[in-house]
């Protein structure tokens, strides 16, 4: 995991859970807003994230990030229809250009 955010650039990272019903709903949806994008999508299951869980003070789940360099810029928590998730990732990537 430390190895992804390592890397320069922006990415959409989900932190979920594998009894979450809204996380498996959520996961096709955020995939494809980042191909949508062009940057790269990561899930990680919370048992087996802790460590990032604390480091970004995930609130509850689905958790939804994007970040850049391994350092969130913008979140997103619970389930987001595609329409709406895009245009989140539309305008808080425009946001992270802009150096809002």
């Amino acid at each position: 995991m430390q190895k992804i955010f390592s890397q320069k650039g922006v990415c959409l990272v989900e932190i979920g859970g594998s009894s979450c019903a809204g996380c498996h709903q959520l996961m096709p949806a955020a995939r494809q807003a980042a191909n949508r994008f062009g940057i790269p999508f990561y899930y990680f299951d919370a048992e087996e994230a802790e460590e990032l869980i604390k480091r970004w003070n995930v609130a509850k789940l689905p958790a939804l990030f994007l970040a850049d360099g391994g350092v969130p810029f913008a979140e997103a928590y619970g389930y987001q229809p595609q329409e709406i998730l895009e245009l989140w990732t539309e305008y808080k990537l425009q946001e992270h250009r802009d150096g809002k």
